[in-house]
């Protein structure tokens, strides 16, 4: 029997648009090859350290800014504030939609909840914003939050999952794990975890229910 869930955020909970995230770098900031280390799953180069704690966010700030065109359009010097990175880069993270809280309150009435998330201190900051703005601190939806940038490691690699299950006390068979990344749900299922793979455009109560009540026949 299934008695706990674990969710992926970006592409699951907090919908993701590379275009757009690309595009602000490019406008804003004046970097133009973002997308060459901002992939829609696990990152890449420099971005990878980040997301793994590698590297902290001001040493991410200035590898942005060493890399981006610092002379504007009409000539004048270009000031890349931090701000502006973040911006840049929180454009990536689409808000949390009514119907992804409404599923992870009614699930959370009958099975522990759990978060395990590749994500960056800069990111993550903003998803807690995206959260409180539909009226709840993450914390309070999800009993452990296990971040990639805190563990230092990242999925698909097997021991995020190892040091989530070893630290949780969850029991595998008894978990289902959900992400929108067919190779973190390979990784999942190797580690014994149900898995299921979500896309965007499904609807996560109804995808999740489905899968309870196969299992539970």
């Amino acid at each position: 029997m299934i008695k706990n869930l674990v969710f992926d955020l970006g592409g699951v909970i907090v919908p993701l648009n590379r275009v757009a995230c690309i595009r602000a770098f490019n406008e804003v900031v004046g970097y133009k090859d973002f997308g060459d280390v901002l992939r829609s799953y696990r990152q890449v180069g420099y971005f990878e350290k980040f997301e793994t704690g590698r590297i902290t966010a001001p040493q991410f700030r200035d590898i942005i800014r060493s890399r981006a065109v610092m002379t504007a359009p009409d000539g004048s010097p270009r000031v890349v504030t931090d701000e502006q990175i973040d911006y840049s880069l929180n454009c990536f993270l689409c808000g949390i939609p009514q119907d992804r809280i409404d599923a992870l309150l009614r699930f959370k009435k009958d099975y522990r909840m759990l978060l395990l998330s590749n994500t960056n201190p800069i990111g993550m900051g903003y998803c807690r914003k995206l959260f409180r703005a539909r009226g709840y601190d993450v914390k309070e939806i999800f009993e452990r939050l296990y971040l990639s940038y805190q563990m230092r490691v990242a999925k698909p690699d097997s021991a995020i999952f190892r040091k989530m299950i070893d630290d949780s006390g969850i029991v595998p068979e008894e978990t289902l794990y959900i992400d929108d990344s067919p190779a973190n749900v390979e990784a999942g299922r190797a580690a014994g975890l149900h898995s299921l793979l979500f896309s965007p455009k499904e609807d996560l109560y109804g995808k999740i229910s489905e899968y309870l009540e196969r299992e539970q026949r």
